[in-house]
């Protein structure tokens, strides 16, 4: 009988690279190789069961997108897990060798040793098209920012039409990704409803519950301490005897830290709730910077608790009607 982890659930182990595809099913002690095409990752997920496969692997720089959206296309549950934390699973096995083999087989034991099979839910394809278009905009709006600057700067006339001309560009670029995102929320009237709530908090817009969204689709779906550790906002304690070294932030998905420091500032001066958690901050002797930290983690559970709440309602009246 094949060896099943995770409380009922078939752990796969993924190593992404460039070119393939390494997979470490449990149960099975052949490591195979695919492409890392549309043709190899049909042939890996062929057999995948979506009522009790997990797929764990790394982010690799957007090689793992493809796989991500086609695994979001059959409902198959996956989990992207932090690169430190597979690192500290490896020195706690005492593994030395590093191969795309030996990362598949290690990705396999670290979700099936480490993973909490309740709280993973298969991923869906409006959040993989969401994340990728907020990342292409992001992108755009990069590269816009740094011609713009060297607009400013450029003496040439030659130069500065060149400039111009991409900056146009960029424009129009920018523009077909709002319209591809407009049209992807009337194609998907959850997300609508989800922004809806997000923008309910003071600080918060369109863009950010957009961002938040793509970056943070488990939203709402999480206790306080796994999304506050999700969004790389939870305070990692260091003592020892009698060291007590300054609180820092545990690794997570940094982008949340980004896209929260805008509306944590907006959010310090309107909201009278946040406003005066500030002032019980700054009467404490905390720094600013702590104080901002602070903010954003409280602004983030806030947000979580108000997606729970909204998504049990709406299945209830559902349930109902």
């Amino acid at each position: 009988m094949m060896e099943v982890g995770m409380n009922g659930k078939r752990v796969i182990g993924v190593d992404v690279g460039k070119s393939w595809l390494d997979a470490a099913v449990e149960g099975c002690h052949r490591v195979r190789r695919y492409d890392n095409d549309a043709a190899g990752i049909a042939a890996l997920i062929e057999h995948f069961d979506p009522a009790r496969d997990v797929v764990v692997f790394e982010r690799t720089g957007g090689w793992e997108r493809n796989l991500e959206a086609a695994l979001a296309e059959r409902a198959i549950t996956w989990s992207v897990v932090h690169s430190q934390g597979v690192r500290a699973f490896r020195q706690a096995q005492g593994i030395k060798a590093k191969t795309d083999r030996i990362d598949a087989q290690l990705l396999r034991g670290y979700g099936r040793d480490r993973l909490d099979a309740g709280k993973l839910r298969p991923g869906h394809r409006e959040d993989v098209t969401l994340d990728c278009l907020m990342a292409r905009q992001r992108q755009l709006k990069a590269m816009r920012h740094a011609e713009s600057c060297r607009l400013a700067t450029a003496a040439l006339e030659a130069v500065r039409s060149s400039i111009e001309r991409m900056i146009a560009a960029l424009d129009a670029a920018l523009a077909a990704i709002a319209a591809e995102l407009a049209r992807h929320e009337k194609e998907h009237t959850d997300l609508v409803f989800k922004e809806e709530i997000l923008c309910g908090q003071i600080g918060v817009a369109e863009q950010t519950a957009r961002g938040i969204l793509a970056e943070l689709p488990e939203l709402g779906r999480l206790d306080r301490k796994a999304v506050t550790a999700l969004g790389g906002l939870a305070p990692r304690v260091h003592e020892s005897g009698s060291i007590r070294k300054r609180r820092g932030l545990a690794p997570g998905r940094t982008s949340i830290k980004v896209i929260l420091f805008n509306p944590a500032r907006t959010a310090m001066r309107f909201d009278p709730q946040i406003k005066e958690f500030c002032g019980r901050l700054r009467a404490r002797g905390k720094p600013g910077k702590v104080i901002m930290v602070a903010v954003m983690r409280k602004m983030l559970v806030r947000l979580n608790a108000q997606m729970r709440d909204a998504m049990a309602q709406a299945s209830t009246g559902a349930a109902v009607l």
